[in-house]
């Protein structure tokens, strides 16, 4: 037996198990030391020395911080004339942290003291909770109109820009459309309440454009953002450099008030141009774009050929060195000029909250589902067959299966609801279905005078059948993934993802050690 457990150890089909295993407890990655809070979002001043979303506080001016609590005591006696000192932990490698301390001088934000970031609670691994488990609330908008592809990512891009100007980070905002067609946008909102989340929703920023500390338009004076289209343009061009590199520049129109124009026109009537390169000459100026009096986006540079000009329907340009990132910046600053409001009128389809308490009631109800049936399927499968050379090598590959997507949802940053789980609990189910498929192939074929031939000829019969059941669950959940506004999205991706990692890595792998256990 000890022989075959090391021949079994050396097949590269268990060594992959073993190796997804090995990464997906880093995908997970369990935070055994939670000392610290962790940095959720930066913005200046403490942007500017370093610090980074992922970094880990532990120390304000000589206050240990460990929780929220300290946290807010040690921030409560900040002030901008004083200088902070700011202690924090960075991963470098899995669970090695380098450490760091940064001197400057907080901000102001809203009459009060910014220290420039963010913190929360450092959570318990990488997997992500839907809001069951975490407790918030969840929203469902739908357009008044029916959107393009192109409006539909403006509108997503606004939405993040908008929840990110007023606080509210990494709110997952998902796109999904019935077989009717109707249209919709789910956003959840982790810890925070409707009237909160109506508030957010309908609120105006007070949008500036400024030219130095003189401003130049603002919200009101923004009629139109083009995004694409007829009537205006929005477009991504190659252009050559003089070195002859190629570089990616984007273009889009914007349509202003007249007094807005007339401002700028001033603004800029009496600047110089000072600066000339492959994609024009500039102005000694740039444009600040600022909500709530707090600057946000980066600045734009000015084309001299805007000099003093009353121009309503100006043109915002840049360049990136490739096609994506230049996308990605237009669609940033096209989100930004209309976060003031909704680019479309919504409708508050549904709003549903859970509260903390009954989400962990839920989540602990569930994984104790989870594993009274493993254990129920042990049980079963053990009685079926009365060997422990059978049962113990289901419940390796059950348990590596369940491990391995978890790690899978982790990397992929998939958030796990009730209905994911659900999904993985179905997945389960279904993987024991196929291991007990090949176990009784190689088991029928173990009289046969030919009986290794007959093993692997078995097993290659019982993973057709088994591929042939994974395309049919396959094609049975991606209809499911859009129906009813997405509602059991999460049941059919988890489930996706779950019978994949089985097809792929893990029931191969159990084929091997089946074959190798039973030849004699």
């Amino acid at each position: 037996m000890n022989k075959k457990i090391i021949k079994i150890l050396q097949e590269w089909r268990i060594i992959l198990v073993l190796a997804f295993l090995f990464s997906s407890f880093f995908w997970i990655h369990p935070n055994f030391d939670k000392v610290g809070l962790e940095i959720t979002s930066v913005k200046e001043p403490a942007v500017f020395y370093g610090i980074s979303i992922g970094d880990v506080v532990t120390n304000i001016n000589g206050y240990e911080i460990n929780n929220m609590g300290d946290f807010v005591q040690a921030t409560s006696k900040l002030n901008t004339s004083e200088a902070v000192t700011v202690e924090f932990k960075r991963e470098t490698l899995p669970y090695v942290f380098s450490t760091f301390s940064e001197m400057y001088f907080p901000g102001e934000l809203k009459n009060k003291t910014n220290i420039g970031f963010f913190v929360e609670e450092i959570g318990d691994t990488n997997i992500e909770f839907g809001l069951e488990i975490e407790g918030g609330t969840k929203v469902l908008l739908k357009p008044n109109k029916t959107l393009t592809q192109d409006e539909v990512e403006n509108v997503i891009a606004v939405l993040e820009q908008r929840l990110n100007i007023f606080g509210i980070k990494e709110i997952p905002i998902s796109y999904v459309q019935d077989f009717s067609g109707n249209q919709y946008f789910r956003l959840e909102f982790a810890g925070v309440g409707p009237e909160q989340v109506q508030e957010l929703l309908e609120r105006e920023g007070n949008f500036e454009a400024r030219i130095g500390n003189k401003t130049i338009f603002t919200g009101n004076d923004i009629l139109s953002v083009c995004i694409g289209g007829t009537g205006c343009y929005a477009q991504i061009t190659p252009q050559e450099s003089s070195d002859g590199s190629i570089f990616w520049s984007f273009n889009f129109e914007i349509f202003i008030s007249q007094e807005g124009a007339a401002k700028f026109a001033n603004a800029t009537s009496n600047m110089s141009v000072v600066d000339c390169t492959d994609s024009g000459c500039y102005l000694d100026g740039s444009i600040g774009f600022y909500i709530d009096g707090e600057p946000v986006g980066t600045e734009l540079r000015i084309s001299s050929n805007l000099k003093g000009k009353t121009v309503t329907n100006p043109s915002i340009s840049g360049a990136r060195e490739s096609q994506i990132e230049s996308q990605k910046e237009m669609k940033i600053l096209q989100a930004l000029l209309q976060s003031r409001t909704l680019p479309v009128p919504m409708t508050l389809e549904r709003t549903e909250i859970i509260s903390p308490q009954l989400g962990n009631e839920f989540a602990q109800n569930i994984f104790f589902v989870l594993l009274m049936a493993i254990f129920g399927i042990e049980v079963i499968v053990f009685l079926r067959y009365r060997s422990l050379k059978i049962s113990l090598p289901i419940l390796f590959v059950t348990l590596s299966e369940i491990f391995i997507t978890l790690g899978v949802a982790a990397l992929l940053q998939w958030t796990l609801d009730l209905a994911g789980i659900a999904g993985l609990i179905a997945a389960v189910g279904t993987g024991v279905d196929d291991q007990i498929v090949m176990t009784d192939e190689v088991l029928h074929g173990r009289g046969d005078k030919r009986r290794i031939e007959s093993i692997k000829s078995r097993l290659k019969h019982a993973f057709f059948i088994i591929i042939a059941a994974f395309a049919a669950t396959v094609a049975t959940m991606l209809p499911l993934a859009v129906a009813g506004a997405g509602v059991l999205r999460g049941f059919a991706i988890t489930t996706i993802i779950a019978t994949s990692v089985g097809i792929f890595i893990t029931r191969p792998a159990y084929a091997r050690i089946i074959e190798l256990l039973m030849k004699d």
